[in-house]
């Protein structure tokens, strides 16, 4: 997801330092990856996947469904992501990322919460802030307060449509840049991508649950590069956190609207640019929710996410 996790000076001095002793491998992927062999993944010793679903309200991965569904067959437990642009409603997006997720089959017993991939903006300065981050043209700005507000909503709705409480994915100087270090924050289990020898954890949180600490592994079943990730304790403490037996599956929505046809991912491991899932055409097939309210390789836009 990051172009660069190697910690700032400053990062390393006020965040946290997670060193774990006991881990389970795994990896997070997006359409940019062409065709997984799920099988070869999971003899490859990676027991978990986030697999990018959608972005925004403009963009469905043309290869989630194929994840989604050959993960669970090869027993890697699988989770799926959002990469979220703050320029859109929180709500809208919390439902576009459901109504794909329920096309795909929805949330099963075993598998892992859904995540949100928060990237962009870079900055709470609207002058400084990355022009591309979202995608060319697209820096995925707004103000701090319409930031968290959106931000919330999103957690919240999918948190009520699937009964569990979602990961947050950023990299740890990500918090501090856009001034948003809500103690709320905490309550949502926290994956964070820093290329170190141990996680930095960065303010509210005292721990991360999933650490991505590399970007540029090799995994037999995936086709070049491919982030690395770990959780952080035992393969006993990573079944606590997934679907319980009893929990229903994910409600539906309209099936479905596939990707259309945005440039093709350019293929290098840095910088903007749309992997060939990328739309922002097509009809949203709404899922009727009661709510209160890659730079990570996530992005068809961003092909990573910058971590640092």
């Amino acid at each position: 997801m990051c172009a660069a996790c190697v910690p700032r000076q400053s990062e390393q001095q006020q965040a946290l330092q997670q060193c774990p002793t006991t881990t389970i491998e795994g990896i997070d992927v997006y359409a940019g990856q062409g065709t997984i062999n799920w099988t070869k993944v999971k003899a490859a010793g990676r027991d978990f996947a986030f697999i990018k679903a959608t972005q925004g309200d403009y963009n469905k991965q043309s290869t989630f469904v194929a994840n989604w569904t050959g993960a669970q067959q090869a027993g890697v437990a699988r989770s799926p992501y959002h990469f979220f642009d703050a320029t859109i409603d929180g709500i809208t997006q919390a439902q576009w990322f459901l109504d794909e997720l329920a096309a795909a089959g929805g949330l099963q017993a075993g598998d892992l919460p859904p995540l949100l991939d928060l990237e962009c903006p870079t900055s709470s300065s609207q002058s400084q802030t990355e022009a591309n981050c979202e995608y060319a043209g697209n820096s995925g700005w707004v103000a701090t307060a319409t930031l968290k507000q959106r931000t919330y909503d999103w957690l919240m709705t999918v948190e009520q449509a699937t009964g569990v409480k979602p990961f947050i994915y950023s990299y740890p100087s990500w918090f501090g840049d856009v001034k948003f270090t809500d103690a709320m924050l905490a309550t949502y289990p926290l994956y964070i991508a820093s290329y170190a020898m141990c996680a930095n954890v960065p303010a509210p949180w005292q721990s991360a649950v999933f650490w991505q600490y590399a970007d540029n592994g090799t995994v037999s079943g995936v086709t070049g590069q491919v982030d690395e990730d770990r959780f952080m304790g035992s393969a006993g403490d990573l079944a606590g956190y997934t679907v319980p037996p009893d929990a229903g599956v994910t409600p539906g929505g309209d099936a479905g609207v596939d990707d259309g046809g945005m440039s093709p991912e350019t293929g290098g491991k840095a910088g903007c640019g749309c992997d060939s899932s990328g739309s922002p055409g097509g009809a949203l097939g709404v899922l009727t929710i009661a709510c209160a309210g890659r730079r990570a390789r996530r992005g068809w836009a961003r092909s990573r996410p910058r971590r640092a």
